[in-house]
């Protein structure tokens, strides 16, 4: 499960992305302000400030208990599961994840300003289907 921002128009278009190019459907997604986003954030937070940013969730059954991917590790873990991705996958892993989120950081950081993303990245009824509510 891939927990993402619904309110960013950057995020919904990944999602988007990652939908297309997954047909067998491995991937699923859900808003980190839903409430099963809000309890995977509480859970992961355990008291201080839940992050804001992508979460997966290799083990939707354990959800509460993790382990979590944050960030740019959690996108490598989604982007692992499509098919075809291995090489670039592991040439990425060749990075170290400190750098990764360096890069990661200052995509996030714009991400916001790209208009408001319900009205402008719409999500079709089949890429809704993915989407837990």
């Amino acid at each position: 499960m891939l927990l993402f921002d619904a309110d960013c128009p950057l995020c919904r278009r990944s999602v988007r992305w990652l939908i297309r190019r997954d047909p067998a459907a491995r991937l699923c997604f859900a808003d980190l302000g839903s409430a099963e986003g809000q309890a995977v954030r509480v859970a992961l937070g355990g008291g201080r400030v839940a992050p804001d940013s992508l979460i997966f969730v290799p083990d939707w059954s354990r959800r509460l208990q993790g382990p979590w991917h944050l960030r740019a590790d959690g996108a490598l873990h989604a982007f692992a599961l499509l098919p075809g991705t291995r090489w670039a996958t592991a040439a990425l892993r060749c990075l170290p994840l400190p750098c990764l989120n360096v890069g990661y950081r200052l995509v996030a950081a714009a991400r916001r300003r790209r208009g408001t993303a319900g009205k402008n990245v719409p999500f079709s009824a089949a890429e809704q289907a993915r989407i837990l509510s």
